[in-house]
């Protein structure tokens, strides 16, 4: 609104002077207020944009997104009083709200398990290597379960052996060979992925991971089950907002089923 309403200062004003009833336009000073205002602005817009979309992946992009604002709003040198007091007010409530985003667990492992940021943006060490822990935790449970199940289908195929006083030593050894084996693979997977180089910002992630797919297959599930969540409520309001839309007071007699296939076929892209 401040951005549209600068272009058009020029216009604005020559209709202005044309009536004796309009209201006063705004004098240089303020004027240039309104420009100031209008940097310290800018980038706060420019992230809700980014973050309230529906059709790429969002929960990775948060913690990035409070940065970047972070970065644009800081080194800005206002002369106006007023620019200034609005730039520390929303630096000092960015901080507030979203000062401690970096521990929200989900949020955490989203950003790392994204080949465009990984660890980048993360100014908390202990929030970053928590996330990395707990990346490690899901990795080793997946390959317990994995195991599990190989050892219940061996031991339901073999037949049962004679007595052995020994039979419980080579239990414990071919344990500790799977532990063992499994804390190389999560740590091999986790130190591939983290010392490959960043991807582009304009590739989509799910696509670099399926590409990653056979060369991290344990990471791989992690992430799509991560990178697939959204970041705020925008596109859930939305949805309520077209089923509104079709269910009228024309249309009160629609089904639910009826209505999923109609909200479907409206969020397909026009191509299809």
């Amino acid at each position: 609104m401040i951005e549209r309403f600068l272009e058009l200062r020029t216009i604005v004003n020559d209709i202005i002077i044309r009536y004796k009833n309009a209201p006063p336009m705004l004098t240089a000073s303020e004027l240039s207020i309104l420009s100031s205002v209008l940097q310290v602005l800018r980038p706060i817009e420019a992230a809700t944009k980014e973050v309230s979309a529906d059709k790429y992946c969002t929960s990775s992009k948060v913690i990035p997104l409070i940065h970047c604002p972070l970065l644009k709003i800081k080194p800005l040198k206002l002369e106006e009083s007023l620019a200034k007091e609005l730039q520390s007010v929303i630096l000092k409530e960015i901080d507030k709200r979203m000062g401690v985003i970096e521990r929200v667990t989900s949020l955490a492992i989203a950003t790392i398990l994204d080949p465009r940021f990984k660890k980048m943006y993360f100014t908390d060490p202990t929030a970053c290597s928590s996330a990395v822990a707990k990346v490690k935790e899901f990795m080793k449970a997946t390959i317990q379960n994995e195991v599990v199940e190989s050892d219940s289908s061996d031991h339901s195929d073999k037949p049962e052996d004679n007595f052995s006083l020994w039979d419980d030593h080579h239990k414990l050894v071919h344990k500790s060979w799977k532990t063992t084996k499994s804390d190389d693979a999560i740590s091999d997977e986790l130190s591939i992925y983290l010392r490959s180089s960043v991807g582009r910002l304009n590739e989509n992630p799910l696509e670099i991971w399926n590409d990653l797919k056979i060369q991290l297959p344990k990471l791989h599930t992690i992430a799509y089950k991560y990178l697939t969540m959204v970041g705020t409520s925008v596109p859930s309001e939305r949805l309520f907002l077209k089923a509104a839309q079709i269910v009228n007071q024309q249309r009160n007699r629609l089904k639910g089923k009826r209505l999923n296939k109609l909200l479907f076929l409206q969020s397909l892209p026009k191509e299809h």
